[in-house]
């Protein structure tokens, strides 16, 4: 069962809430906001199990009757049908607990429909009942559901403690858990993901991409291999920080690199040789593109033009 003692690196969340469950002060409603993978989920489920006290149906996230959890699926939108759902529920009386509890993660990816008639639902929630709302991107919610919540903020953890969640989930040796904690800007949860989906090898398969366009005359000729938007746009972060680290190795000292196997590498001598302000210009452009494809830009248009953009 997951406890608060169990969450690393929020401790302002973490005494709110221990403070919350030992006044008897809860609100109806909160909002776990902040970076992805820093320890919102389970601090929702912490708080719960300090709420719902032990029952024989243990911990909250397994199963739990009077506990609904809504989790859309990767860049799935969240329906009204489940909102409507979610009410019926919250409306029964807690069947083993004294809450009836609803957590919505990716609460931003609610629907008009869906995001209206959660807010019916917390104009008019039952005082038995509390929902929790996690999001990365809360700029995305109606503002008249965020006024609506208790914010809770979560932020990055600390570099040491989030290298050391890393090492002990991973097995990672030193220098691949420093480069997923500086790549993942401090948050344990998105380095632990993004090593289990390949990160690395993607890296070494940019390297050699990168080759490639270094060798081709005209590189307009050439395709990004990869059209998936979120995966296209962790590959244009892997290039921002190729050349940030290529900048950084003709500019200062060779230790503030993040990928300390780069310097070794024939490609990064190639680009080193562009000088300081060539470089600085391909990385305004990789910017340029990871700020169109977080916008409505076709993925497939932004991999058409990316190998032209780093030359």
């Amino acid at each position: 069962m997951i406890r608060f003692k169990d969450i690393q690196g929020q401790d302002n969340a973490v005494r709110y809430l221990e403070r919350a469950v030992f006044l008897k002060r809860i609100s109806n409603s909160y909002l776990f906001s902040g970076p992805e993978g820093v320890g919102r989920a389970m601090t929702a489920k912490a708080f719960l199990n300090a709420l719902f006290g032990e029952s024989v149906y243990g911990d909250v996230s397994k199963g739990h009757p009077d506990v609904f959890w809504i989790t859309p699926e990767k860049n799935r939108k969240i329906k009204i049908e489940e909102i409507r759902t979610a009410k019926e529920r919250l409306n029964l009386k807690p069947y083993g607990s004294q809450y009836n509890a609803l957590v919505i993660e990716d609460a931003h990816m609610m629907t008009i429909e869906a995001s209206n008639a959660l807010l019916k639902v917390l104009e008019d929630l039952p005082g038995e009942s509390i929902i929790i709302l996690i999001s990365a991107k809360k700029e995305l919610l109606l503002p008249t559901v965020i006024s609506r919540c208790s914010d809770i903020r979560f932020y990055p953890l600390p570099y040491d403690k989030a290298k050391k969640i890393v090492l002990e989930k991973t097995g990672a040796d030193e220098e691949t858990a420093e480069f997923l904690v500086l790549f993942s800007e401090g948050s344990p949860g998105r380095a632990i993901k993004i090593l289990e989906e390949g990160i690395i090898e993607r890296k070494n398969n940019i390297h050699t991409l990168l080759k490639e366009i270094s060798e081709e005359d005209n590189s307009i000729c050439l395709n990004w291999d990869n059209e998936d938007r979120d995966l296209l746009m962790e590959d244009i972060e892997l290039l921002i920080m190729f050349f940030r680290d290529v900048a950084v190795g003709v500019e200062t000292e060779d230790r503030f690199i993040i990928d300390k196997g780069l310097k070794g590498l024939e490609i990064f001598s190639y680009y080193a040789g562009y000088g300081i302000e060539r470089i600085n210009g391909i990385l305004e452009k990789l910017i340029n593109l990871k700020r169109a494809l977080a916008g409505n830009v076709n993925p497939k248009l932004v991999a058409q033009v990316l190998p032209a953009n780093l030359k």
